[in-house]
């Protein structure tokens, strides 16, 4: 028997403190219902829970985004369902106008209604907004490509420079008048001869510049004065005309004579046929030298400067039929100095969609071929001129979208789990029905406003005779069935996110299952643990006890 050591209370003693952590453990786990509390619980079971907690929040997250995708939608064909029951006011107005038992002023009555409708059309457009974004005003529609329109005729035609006259380049020219050996001064001075003066010239495949100035006239006048110191002798002519196409001209006045012939007096003012060139397409200043006059005298005229301006801007889509979605102009500018190609693409408000700059590498007799941004056109540089038609071709499968302006639905827990939903323009003039630069078929004065002010912006479709309301009617039923396809497309979209909801609510409530099941504790199963630990806490106690009392055994050897 030893009693430095009792082993078997040390023995008790540590299997009383595993029960007691056991069993502290499991009321740990039954207080919190959770079977990982600490990192040490389940190392791996807690790096997978959590992955998955953050995937049930995301879908849940996701199911509410889809939600307010929902209410968006609903606010926007609620709208456009308010559209339609003015559209097809305005279908059953005009074809009342249409019946020539109306007279003018009933006819101007169904007018004032018509626009008042359409202004309200504009008002919906322009108001309608669901958290502070519009969303029938075009801000949310794609700017996309999908068919052929041809652009023509841009008109941006710069002024030809007024030449300078032509001067006489030796003015107080002198010669001498010798008598008796005696040489004095007499001073020659010319006047302006007639200019050139040029005009706008517009140049197309067609336009040559000639200028012509052959064989103007000039004038002159002779003063001087000759004294010998005993007799003195002034001369002060009259003004002269000297013609190029004379031969000789005679001045005889109180006793002076003398005769000045073509070919003795070298050159009158010969401004030969000058014929200039516009290169087609040309964006360089042309430099433009007429002939020396009088040239053994050096009379010459100036230098004259004509400079076109020969961009090509403002092309406007002359198809409106088969106009891209969202693309109104394209505008082409053809820099022959920094020999540059730039295509931009604009929308109906100005904005740049695209610009796409291409750098020649000849400039005349070049054949350019252009494909970008789902724009393809050829053309020659040296007949690109100002008022050339260039066909461009807008081709869908180069590229969907310009500019993707959709609004993007979240509808998953991760990234590129989305959906897109384009909102057209629901405006007035997007639906045809009216036109800010009015045309046939709209009334000559602009009537409709944009429903926020008072401002009349617009024309309305005109219904004036039977005619043209009977025009009307069809123009408007363009519109409902544009409003109707908005409305079913937000409806399909509707119904999508719906079937979104639902799946996203399983995903979460399987995936919530999975987590739980490493996550949560099994409350039974654990109370089984805890009432085993309890016991056995109060066991091993009890056996500590025992094995205390073990060597007071000693004492009675001692007796």
């Amino acid at each position: 028997m030893i009693i430095n050591h009792n082993m078997n209370a040390m023995n008790a003693h540590r299997m009383m403190g595993m029960n007691i952590n056991g069993a502290g453990k499991s009321m740990e786990k039954l207080s919190s219902g959770l079977r990982i509390n600490r990192a040490g619980d389940d190392a791996a079971g807690l790096a997978i829970s959590e992955k998955m907690r953050g995937q049930i929040r995301g879908l849940d997250q996701a199911s509410r985004n889809a939600q307010d995708g929902i209410s968006l939608i609903q606010t926007a064909e609620g709208a456009l369902n308010e559209t339609h029951s003015i559209l097809q006011r305005m279908r059953e107005l005009s074809v009342q106008a249409a019946n020539d038992t109306n007279n003018t002023a009933d006819r101007g009555q169904i007018q004032k209604e018509i626009n008042q409708l359409t202004s309200e059309i504009n008002r919906i457009g322009n108001t309608t907004e669901f958290n502070t974004m519009k969303l029938l005003n075009g801000d949310h529609s794609d700017k996309s490509v999908a068919s052929t329109v041809t652009v023509a005729k841009a008109k941006s035609y710069g002024d030809m420079s007024s030449a300078p006259k032509a001067a006489w380049d030796a003015d107080a020219y002198k010669f001498n008048i010798t008598s008796d050996g005696t040489a004095n001064g007499v001073k020659f001075t010319g006047a302006d001869p007639a200019g050139l003066d040029w005009t706008k010239l517009k140049n197309d495949a067609a336009n040559t510049l000639k200028i012509t100035a052959d064989k103007t006239s000039g004038t002159f006048k002779i003063d001087g004065e000759f004294d010998d110191g005993t007799a003195k002798l002034t001369i002060d002519s009259e003004q002269m005309t000297l013609n190029a196409a004379g031969d000789t001209y005679t001045y005889d006045n109180h006793g002076i004579s003398f005769q000045i012939k073509k070919d003795e007096f070298d050159k009158a003012v010969d401004g030969k046929g000058v014929t200039l060139d516009l290169v087609k397409g040309a964006d360089a200043p042309v430099n433009v030298t007429t002939a020396n006059v009088a040239t053994k005298n050096d009379w010459t005229t100036n230098d004259a400067d004509a400079t076109k301006a020969s961009t090509m801007t403002g092309f406007e889509i002359t198809s409106s039929d088969q106009k891209p979605n969202g693309l109104a102009s394209v505008n082409v500018k053809l820099d022959k100095d920094s020999k540059t190609l730039s295509v931009t693409l604009s929308d109906k408000d100005g904005k740049q969609l695209v610009k796409e700059d291409m750098v020649l590498d000849a400039v005349n007799n070049k054949t350019v071929n252009y494909d970008s941004n789902g724009v393809k056109f050829t053309f020659k540089t040296d007949d690109a001129a100002e008022d050339s038609e260039i066909t461009i071709n807008l081709e869908q499968e180069n590229v969907s979208k310009l500019q993707d302006s959709s609004l993007t639905f979240q509808v998953g827990a991760n990234e590129h789990q989305s959906m897109a939903l384009s909102l057209s323009d629901m405006r007035s003039e997007a639906l045809g029905i009216s036109s800010a630069k009015g045309g046939e078929g709209f009334t000559a004065d602009k009537v409709v406003t944009n429903g926020t002010d008072n401002a009349m912006a617009e024309s309305s479709l005109d219904v004036s005779d039977a005619t043209k309301a009977a025009k009307a009617v069809t123009t408007v039923q363009a519109a409902i069935d544009k409003v109707s396809d908005e409305r079913s497309k937000l409806g399909a979209v509707q119904n999508r996110l719906e079937h979104t909801i639902n799946n996203l609510g399983t995903s979460s409530e399987n995936l919530q299952a999975a987590e739980s099941r490493i996550r949560d504790v099994d409350m039974a199963k654990e109370m089984m643990t805890f009432s085993k630990n309890n016991i056995l806490q109060q066991a091993a106690q009890a056996m500590l006890a025992q094995a205390n009392n073990q060597p007071q055994g000693v004492l009675q050897l001692l007796r």
